[in-house]
């Protein structure tokens, strides 16, 4: 019975970004949503209370896998060069592995006005940039990166992940892969490495 009430409130949840995502979050209604989900209306407040709960559960599902990349950085014994690339190959994993809810925060951060719960979408890059900072500041401390302007090499560096990010989302000619990523990174670290 319990792998039932799972099954439905996934359901839920999958068919809640499906909608938010297509019809945008003030134009997809409950009834929408338990409709899409194959299950009922009280289905849907058991778990989420209302429409407004639902997309705050969403947001709160999407930030958890980008928080357990950052809580895993940084590695010991690994240099910045390396450790940076592991976790920007570990952000593109995740974000093809719920593209959706990408595109649902895209949607809530470009898009109108909907209506939503609040949510600080900035958290995401500020949490970025500081544990790159940081990173990077290990690097010159440690005589690996010679003495660089850190906050700039930090936005360069997350410039790269998120053109990298942009064009797996979009339909264009080109999209970027791990392997496209790693490519760029190491041209911009041979740059400062101390030791090549």
């Amino acid at each position: 019975m319990d792998n039932l009430k799972d099954d439905a409130r996934h359901r839920l949840l999958e068919a809640a970004v499906k909608l938010f995502v297509s019809k945008g979050y003030s134009a997809t209604s409950v009834s929408m949503i338990v409709q899409e989900a194959k299950v009922t209306k009280p289905m849907l407040y058991y778990y989420f209370k209302n429409k407004a709960g639902i997309y705050t559960e969403i947001m709160n599902y999407a930030f958890v896998e980008f928080e357990a990349i950052m809580e895993k950085y940084p590695l010991s014994g690994v240099s910045a060069h390396e450790m940076i690339l592991s976790m920007f190959i570990d952000l593109m994993d995740v974000q093809e592995k719920r593209m959706e809810y990408v595109r649902l925060i895209h949607a809530m951060i470009y898009g109108p006005p909907q209506g939503a719960p609040q949510v600080d979408f900035k958290e995401f890059h500020i949490r970025m940039a500081d544990k790159l900072s940081y990173i990077l500041q290990k690097g010159i401390e440690n005589g690996e990166l010679e003495l660089i302007d850190v906050t700039d090499f930090c936005t360069i560096l997350l410039s790269v992940l998120f053109f990298c990010f942009d064009t797996r989302m979009i339909e264009c000619s080109v999209k970027m892969t791990n392997d496209d990523l790693r490519r760029l990174i190491n041209k911009l670290f041979d740059k400062v490495l101390i030791n090549k």
